[in-house]
Parts: structure tokens; sequence; C-alpha cells
């Protein structure tokens, strides 16, 4: 049997499909899943074993070409066909992928195209559980548990060799921090990140790795600049290097991000920044610690702050101060330091 699933959105988005392919996976063994999403996306997917074969159809940035998607999955076999996308678009691609099976959302004209439906919640909070309702939509065991992300030798290998051209001595140990996070209001600031640096290298003797894409080059470079040296700038890798890096990490501080996410489902310890968005939003892992400033009135705010706080102090990432992140990374580096271990 095999499984069609089709994505969009942001890194996160994808992130989030996790457990629903731990759904498919489980409620029909055997099943080959094949997911067609952006090239940022595949870079994710191409690291979870559970996913068969990753297709993309361009940049995260580009909005797909109905020719372009079924071109993508033409002269393939389907059994069954799935999407979150709420489109037309996104119906009318499995309908042409010719799966007698088909699952989508309903609330639109588009959902007849489908064979199962999946009712739509708008107060529904959690992203990953909004997808595992197509798996339930289908009759299918709701595991709530996310598939897993894998990084091999090989990867892995490779980013050593990049961080040692780079600088890196491959002996300090290493802390992933994103220095983007999308949103402006999402973005922890400079001062921060770079005081957070310098008391990891100075009380634990660990290395700040700063993650991020093309365009946060010029915050990483002002973070490592302030910590003293503390940090080594490694933004605007293709996704699937960065993880690959973050895999090499004792433990991470990670902002409401795709990348960030994803770092999570490697297993990674991680102490997550909340500031506009509901943190409900996420489900917890183990090994990951929330800091969200309560108490204050005006948060969430969502994608009403998202270019700028609405009320301009930004107190909601302004008062996360580098000692609360420190207090809150510390127990997670002995568990860090026992995965690696684990897996050497």
């Amino acid at each position: 049997m095999r499984a069609l699933l089709f994505l969009k959105g942001g890194i996160g988005d994808v992130v989030f499909s996790l457990p629903l392919v731990a759904d498919l996976r489980a409620g029909w063994p055997g099943v080959e899943v094949w997911a067609l999403t952006h090239a940022q996306g595949k870079g994710v997917l191409d690291l979870c074993p559970d996913v068969a074969r990753t297709l993309s159809y361009g940049p995260v940035s580009t909005e797909p070409r109905l020719g372009a998607l079924v071109s993508a999955v033409q002269g393939q076999r389907f059994d069954a066909a799935l999407t979150p996308v709420r489109s037309p678009r996104a119906a009318w691609l499995l309908w042409k992928s010719k799966a007698p099976v088909r699952a989508g959302f309903r609330g639109g004209p588009e959902a007849l195209l489908y064979t199962h439906r999946a009712p739509v919640r708008p107060f529904e909070v959690t992203f990953s559980r909004r997808l595992e309702r197509l798996a339930a939509a289908l009759g299918l065991a709701v595991l709530g548990r996310p598939a897993p992300l894998l990084v091999s030798p090989a990867r892995r290998a490779q980013a050593v060799q990049t961080l040692r051209a780079a600088g890196w001595d491959a002996e300090s140990p290493l802390v992933a921090l994103h220095a983007g996070g999308g949103w402006p209001t999402k973005q922890w600031p400079v001062e921060h990140a770079a005081a957070l640096a310098a008391a990891l290298a100075r009380r634990h003797g660990l290395r700040t790795l700063l993650l991020g894409g093309t365009a946060d080059r010029p915050r990483a470079e002002a973070i490592a600049a302030a910590s003293g040296g503390a940090a080594l700038v490694q933004v605007g890798r293709p996704v699937e290097e960065a993880l690959a890096q973050v895999d090499l990490c004792t433990a991470a501080v990670g902002l409401d991000s795709g990348l960030s996410h994803a770092g999570v489902a490697l297993g990674v310890p991680t102490v997550s920044l909340f500031g506009p968005n509901d943190p409900r939003s996420i489900q917890l892992a183990p090994t990951q610690r929330l800091l969200v400033q309560e108490g204050l009135a005006c948060r969430p705010c969502n994608r009403l702050g998202k270019l700028g706080c609405p009320l301009g102090h930004h107190r909601c990432m302004r008062d996360t101060t580098a000692a609360q992140v420190l207090a809150a990374l510390e127990p997670l580096l002995a568990l860090g330091e026992l995965r690696l271990r684990e897996r050497a």
C-alpha cells in the first residue's frame, strides 16, 4: 500500500505532521508514506525513516502551480492521499492522484472531492492534533506520538567537518541557539542571546551554535560579536544540514520556529521560548521545557503581533532573561550528554 501526504506551510507545519505519519504507519502496516512538500520540508522529512520518499515542489516561499504538483506525482500509483491543506488546488491534486481513498478537511466546496472528511475545529490550538483528525477520519487510531527524525552517520560526519572548517575544535560541547524566529516578535533580544552564550562558555565550557535562515545573519553576527567569541555563526545552511548540526549538540535553546521544533523532534533537550503565540500550539516532548512570560494580559497576541508588539514593549520576549534561560537549560545538559554517549 502507498499513501501520499501533501503538505504546505512552514517548516513547523511539516514537523507537526509527524504524529500523522506515525498514525498512518501504525494503522496501515507496511504502508509506504510518500510526502509532497516544499524543499525545506523535504529537508525535514528526509530524516524521517517512516517516510519512504519525499518529493519537493520548490522553495517554501513558492506558491506551487497545480500543473507542477500534478507532474510531481504523475506516473505514481497511490492507494490513499491525504492533505491538511484547505484549498481547491490541494483537493484537485488528490483527485488527480487517482487514489481511491482521499482525505481532507470539511468546510469548503473542495471537500466534495474527498472520500473521507475530517471536521474543522476553529478553536483547536494544537497544530499536530488538527492533522491527527485526518487519521481519525480514515478510521485509524490516533497514537499521539510523532514519527522519529534520525540523522544518519554520514550526515553527522559531514556536519562535524563543516563545523571544524568554521573553527570548532570538535571537542567543546555545543548548544544550539536559533538566532531568528521568523516573525520579528518571536525573536529573543540580541543582548540576551549574547549574554547566554557568554555564560554557557564561562560556566560550562560550551560553545553556542547560532542557526537560522540567511535573513538571520545580521542578528547572528551581532550575537556572536557581543558574546566575546563564545558563539559560532552557522545560519543559512540547508535545513537537513542545520539539523545534522543540531544533532551534534548537547542541548538547544529554541524559539517558536520550524527549525527549533524539528530539533525537538530529533530528541535534543530544548528550552523553548514563547512570546506572541500560544504555547498550547505544541505538544511538549519529554525533554522540552517552556519559558513563557505568564501574567502578561496582552499575550498571546498571535498574528496581531506578527511584525511588531501591538503595545510597543515586547515584554513577552524582553522579560525572559539570559539567567532564566540558563537556569532552565542547566538541568537538561546531563540528559543531552547521556543522549550523545548512548548514540556514540
